[in-house]
């Protein structure tokens, strides 16, 4: 079911990414991913990200020790089915643990903060669900005060209506004709 990965399975990199990326075979609509890290312990991570056959999960920390990493996945796909399974990397340079070691790389930004899930395309990565479905597209928020056009729809209907009612009116009423 997994046909890539940012990082790639079984690849070496410097650092450890802001972000893993994983592509399905087919579209999914929610996945759930751990990254264990060289000494065994859970990475933190942000949000996860679905959309079609991709989901893109915000790593919680800016870089990580050097040593290999395991990413752990479950994704539910479009047809009802679910996968499974896991690859690892290796961090070649990564921060070194210790305090005489050289500072490893600065985030350019500030770590993601992991938002409130409101669908299961907007879970974060540990959060599970029995059923998944797809997103719901929300509809745009209007402002206090309709659109002109509405106005000029209303205002068209009454129109319409106050011919007919004119047109029939003068039929009755006519000089000559009898009423009916």
């Amino acid at each position: 079911m997994l046909a890539s990965s940012t990082p790639g399975a079984e690849t070496r990199v410097g650092h450890l990414p802001q972000e893993l990326q994983l592509v399905f075979n087919d579209k999914i609509f929610d996945a759930q991913v751990t990254l264990t890290g060289p000494d065994n312990a859970t990475v933190a991570l942000g949000g996860a990200t679905v959309r079609n056959e991709t989901a893109r999960i915000a790593l919680g920390v800016p870089d990580g020790a050097p040593g290999s990493y395991t990413v752990s996945y479950t994704a539910s796909g479009a047809n009802g089915m679910s996968g499974n399974g896991s690859f690892s990397f290796t961090v070649t340079t990564g921060v070194k643990t210790s305090t005489s070691a050289k500072p490893g790389r600065t985030p350019t930004s500030p770590p993601a903060t992991q938002a409130p899930a409101t669908s299961a395309a907007a879970a974060p990565a540990d959060f599970v669900t029995s059923n998944a479905q797809p997103p719901v597209a929300e509809a745009p928020a209007t402002a206090g005060r309709p659109a002109w056009w509405t106005y000029a729809a209303v205002l068209l209907v009454v129109a319409c209506v106050l011919v007919v009612f004119l047109g029939f009116s003068r039929r009755r009423i006519r000089p000559g004709n009898p009423a009916k």
